[in-house]
């Protein structure tokens, strides 16, 4: 079979159902798929428009215009978004295998499996729709990933009250 006669499954299969779970992504051959009752998607965002979000986020800059995006650890904002809302995958492996295939190794601030392991966040919740809240009241760590997932959702139009 050549390039030319590939098929892009993902859009086929996306939101199938497979034993009581849902498949949420397919890269290049390997399946991500989510059972009922575990945080299911709320919204449906295509690629494109993930990975449009993802590089206008990376520009995005601040009141004193700096870059809100400064270092690696602020990717777990973007995973705990995209994860919780949109459907992909829930493990940090899997999710920056995902961001990979979607090119964001290539942009100014790489989506790096190391980036999830050195966060520590003991202000904030998992639960990213609750993040609100801790605006103006969390510790300078945890608002540099509080602004960075409430911008996020802001350019995905996901209501995030």
């Amino acid at each position: 079979m050549e390039d030319k006669d590939v098929i892009n499954m993902e859009g086929l299969f996306r939101g199938a159902n497979l034993n009581g779970a849902q498949i949420i992504a397919v890269n290049k051959g390997e399946v991500y798929y989510q059972k009922y009752g575990e945080g299911a998607p709320t919204i449906s965002k295509t690629e494109e428009e993930v990975k449009n979000a993802i590089v206008k986020l990376m520009e995005a800059r601040d009141e004193q215009n700096e870059f809100l995006i400064r270092d690696q650890a602020q990717w777990y904002a973007i995973f705990r978004v995209l994860s919780t809302f949109c459907g992909y995958p829930q493990r940090a492996a899997d999710f920056s295998r995902t961001m990979e295939n979607l090119g964001m190794g290539e942009v100014r601030i790489p989506c790096k499996y190391e980036s999830f392991r050195k966060v520590s966040l003991n202000q904030l919740p998992q639960n990213v729709s609750l993040w609100h809240q801790y605006e103006n009241t969390a510790d300078q760590y945890s608002r540099k990933q509080v602004v960075v997932g409430m911008k996020l959702m802001e350019l995905l139009e996901i209501d995030r009250r």
